[in-house]
Order: C-alpha cells, then structure tokens, then sequence
C-alpha cells in the first residue's frame, strides 16, 4: 500500500483550520493511520467500508485542489507545452487565423495561463480559448474539395481521401473550395467531438526544438489536469498554497463532515481574502506568512 502521506497532512490541517472555531460544533479529529493514494482515485471502491471521515475528505480533495489551482494558478504547478500541428474543423472561428487542440490533461480553461513565444516567455501572444460543440475535422482531398471526418480514426492511406479504398467510410464531402487542412497520415482523425481549442493569429513556438521538427505551432503555458488528481505533489506546495487550499478544504469539511454551515461561511470568506485578485503580489511582498494559532496556543491565552 503506498501511503499518501502528504496529502494525510493537508487533510489533517484542513481538520484542525475547520475544527478551531469557537462554534457549537467545534471539535478536534484527525485521520490516522495510513491513507492508500487509491483512495484519491476511487474513494467509493477504495475507501475501507465505515471509514465515513476518509471517504469525506477523499470525495473533496479533487474537486477542491482543482478549484484553488484554478484560483491561484501557482507557479510550482505550471507547464509549458507545444501544440503541435494546427488543425481545421467545420466550424467559424471568427478572426482567428489558426486553431490548436489543447494537451488532454487540460479540461478546464480556467487552467489555462498563456500562449508565449517558446524563445522569450516574456513574449504574450494574444490569442483565446474556444468551446466548440460536435465539431469534426476537415482535410483537403486529393480532388481539392474539402472533406469532413464522419468516422473517428487513424488515418491510413485507405483512409485517405479520395485515393483510399475506404475513405468514403470516414469522410463525406463538406465543401467544393480548398479550406481544409493538409491531409496526414498516421493523424487521429476527429468526429462530433465537444471541448476546447485555442485560437490564434501568431505561431510561437521553436520548430527545432519540437518532436515534429520544422512545424509551425502555439506554445503555451498552462496547469495540467494531473496535479489537480492523484498524480498532484503536495511535499512541494508552497506555504501560502497549503493555507489557502487547507482553508479552502476546511470549508467543504465543515459541510461533509462537521454540518457546521457558519463555519464553512467564515472559511470561505478567509479563503476569498487569501485567493483575491491581490493575493499573490501581496504574497511577494511578505518574507513569511504567519503560523496559525494552534488550539492549544489558544487555550494558554484564555484569562480563567
């Protein structure tokens, strides 16, 4: 069993920032004993039947550390990635020139930073993130038309269209003008797909530093999806990372396991203060952040 003993010490933070209010309901408890990192992935399967405290905690965690990243959009978390080839679907994108599909590991927007040139990160490039519903894409076929994929595939070159034995399986005939993009075999082909894709008017990547060398494409940074799972590394948080995400996780505790709604409200509103748009320049300007008060610090301060 491999022990998640990072985040059982999140858990346990997120415990005593919800458990040290002065409410009715106040009330010290801690997970121990060791938390198997399955219990992330599949707390329902996982967790060991009765452990309700786990099964709370686990059921949060995603969803709350997805939620600050997107907040906070901490450095120790960001990635740069090249797009790779741009593509052409059967939709309008406006006054944008080119479109990318973005790395699979990012499934929110928010999680998005930048598109940058790879040469000079200081370099922004304006650009957009689109939603497209049922989308497919387009390739010119060897008549010069332009065809639509019907049928998600790789391509072969019985694929192709209009010399492939079975292309007309996966394309249909979408219009007479040359609109399409470069045909390529080998390519993951795309039919009434949903999701996200960047739009662009400038190239800003390094074509010798990519894997298919000397192709034009985006750069960008972003937050990829992993860290806000099971594969995230929180023994490299940093110290105003964990106060903000044990706060955060506090509030949802304060519901899924303490049914303390007042608190959760206080939580919220201090996570708000520490997430705001001026958190992370205040953060700059400060040397430390100052330690919490622990609940016995509090009782040594209590006149009797």
């Amino acid at each position: 069993m491999a022990d998640a003993t990072y985040k059982r010490e999140l858990v346990n933070r997120a415990l005593m920032i919800f458990s040290g209010a002065s409410t009715s309901s106040a009330r010290i408890f801690f997970i121990s004993g060791e938390m198997d990192t399955t219990y992330f992935s599949a707390p329902f399967t996982n967790v060991p039947s009765g452990r309700n405290d786990i099964l709370a905690v686990c059921v949060c965690y995603e969803q709350v550390l997805k939620r600050v990243l997107c907040d906070l959009k901490p450095d120790l978390a960001k990635v740069f990635r090249d797009l790779g080839a741009e593509i052409r679907i059967n939709k309008e994108w406006g006054d944008w020139g080119y479109l990318f599909e973005l790395p699979s590991d990012l499934v929110d927007p928010d999680l998005f930073i930048r598109q940058v040139e790879q040469t000079d990160l200081s370099d922004e490039k304006e650009c957009e993130i689109k939603q497209y519903r049922s989308y497919a894409h387009i390739v010119t076929g060897t008549d010069e038309q332009t065809y639509y994929c019907t049928v998600a595939h790789t391509a072969s070159a019985a694929t192709k269209p209009v010399t492939g034995a079975d292309y007309a399986s996966y394309w249909s005939l979408y219009d007479a003008d040359d609109i399409g993009a470069e045909w390529q075999s080998g390519w993951s082909y795309k039919a009434s797909e949903t999701g996200f894709l960047l739009a662009t008017n400038e190239y800003s990547n390094d074509p010798s530093a990519t894997v298919d060398s000397d192709i034009e494409s985006a750069y960008i940074e972003y937050i990829p999806y992993a860290q806000a799972g099971i594969n995230d590394e929180p023994q490299y948080y940093t110290e105003h990372f964990k106060n903000a995400f044990c706060t955060r996780l506090g509030a949802e505790l304060a519901i899924a396991i303490g049914k303390d709604y007042e608190r959760r409200i206080q939580l919220l509103r201090e996570y708000k203060d520490l997430a705001g748009p001026d958190f992370r320049a205040t953060q700059e300007e400060r040397l430390d952040i100052p330690e919490r008060e622990t609940i016995w610090e509090k009782s040594q301060n209590i006149d009797i």
